[in-house]
């Protein structure tokens, strides 16, 4: 009998909050919408506030004084599984739909040597990686990284922490220009948003059972406020971009527009029953933001012309959102590693998951070489096709028994503690 796919067991581990998933999977729509062709206004609110919200849902459940209390080694191969690791094969497996918007829809050559350069330096602007969006994923690992380092020198003290880390801010604020690989100089600023997350989280606990308690006309009613509120700060401020270390006039009221608009879309998404896609969609937000920009591109390729048409926009957004939901469950099923989920070693669904993430992973990289290879051979040839197909099998067997043999780190089975 196949073993199940185990969850981590650790002490961080937090029972989750359904309208917090809800929350993420709202966000996410925005994130999609964001990366389309819409309108200069629009796109501009959107930044102000999408990106920064998903910083403060991962410090809403910081937990500082268990995190004083983890040793650094074992902190760091968690954060390397649950982030670095689905980040490497992400953008491998994106590979494919960029081979695809580009040279079977868009009839371009697939630049696969770069794309590799940018997987490495993790900032677009460096150089264009499969999956550009992903960069959110390594300022997520450096900031949670740098938090742990502060928690550690602070012994997990609130106040000199949060002082500490909000004086490491001038690294990003003065830095705008400065492009670094990983967006090193961006991680104090998405740090000070965690723990600003963390803070929110302190005082809806605070005040759980009022908030709780206030009517639907009173949630909306503060919402719309906040909202409004949001809006005018964002009109004086100007645009942001987490991704280009630009927080408009000012990195304060920056930060004060996503609280307010964050804090709205909360209040709102408190009073949603739970619905199961958009529980499922905030859960895996990690998938969705690593596939869901080359998927847009492929739909902006199959229609040109209309790419910046309103009907194309909602029909794109609606699309893509949907699509993820299923590949999202195959990838719980079959590759959790793949979410940042450690899996079962010898589940026989995760082997069949691993074989197929090796082959998508490494198909695009050796279309490419194959195309570029010197000499008399008829690429045209059913003998060449045949002997390539074959010698592409055999070296992703060959991955295939690397990966189930000597690197074995991602798929480490979570042994039940002892009782």
């Amino acid at each position: 009998m196949n073993n199940p796919v185990l969850q981590p067991v650790s002490p961080l581990k937090q029972e989750r909050i359904v309208w917090l998933d809800q929350l993420k999977g709202i966000a996410f729509f925005f994130v999609i919408l964001g990366h389309l062709e819409i309108g200069a206004t629009l796109k501009s609110w959107i930044c102000s506030f999408h990106m920064p919200l998903f910083f403060f849902v991962t410090g809403f459940n910081f937990k500082i004084e268990k995190l004083a209390e983890t040793k650094p080694l074992d902190y760091l191969r968690r954060l390397t599984l649950r982030l670095l690791v689905p980040y490497v094969w992400m953008q491998l497996l994106s590979m494919v739909l960029r081979f695809v918007q580009k040279t079977v829809l868009g009839h371009a050559e697939v630049p696969a040597a770069l794309y590799m350069r940018g997987i490495v330096r993790g900032h677009s602007r460096l150089a264009e990686a499969p999956s550009n969006p992903l960069y959110f994923v390594l300022l997520l690992f450096l900031a949670e990284l740098l938090l742990f380092f502060l928690i550690k020198l602070t012994k997990g003290r609130r106040l000199p922490l949060f002082a500490l880390t909000f004086a490491l801010l001038p690294l990003s604020i003065f830095t705008e220009h400065l492009r670094l690989p990983w967006h090193l100089n961006v991680t104090p600023a998405v740090a000070c948003m965690i723990l600003c997350g963390n803070a929110l989280g302190l005082l809806y606990r605070a005040h759980e059972e009022k908030i709780k308690a206030l009517t639907l006309p009173k949630t909306l009613g503060l919402a719309l406020g906040l909202l409004a509120f949001g809006a005018a700060v964002w009109y004086f401020n100007g645009r942001t971009s987490i991704h280009g270390n630009h927080y408009g006039k000012d990195f304060a009221v920056a930060l004060l527009t996503a609280v307010a608009t964050s804090a709205a879309l909360a209040f709102l998404t408190m009073k949603l029953p739970k619905l199961g896609w958009l529980n499922l969609a905030g859960q895996n937000t990690l998938l969705f933001m690593g596939f869901h920009k080359p998927m847009i591109l492929c739909m902006e390729a199959l229609f040109p012309a209309w790419k910046k048409t309103a009907l194309f926009v909602v029909c794109a957004a609606v699309l893509c959102f949907a699509l993820l939901l299923p590949l999202t469950l195959w990838f719980r099923r079959f590759a959790p590693f793949v979410a940042g989920v450690p899996s079962d070693f010898a589940d026989t669904k995760v082997k069949i998951g691993q074989a197929v993430c090796v082959v998508g992973a490494t198909c695009v990289p050796y279309l490419y070489a194959l195309h570029h290879l010197k000499g008399g051979l008829l690429v045209s040839a059913p003998l060449y096709c045949v002997l390539s197909g074959a010698a592409y099998l055999l070296i992703c067997a060959a991955l295939w028994f690397a990966l189930r043999r000597f690197v074995r780190f991602p798929f480490l089975p979570q042994k039940e503690p002892a009782v």
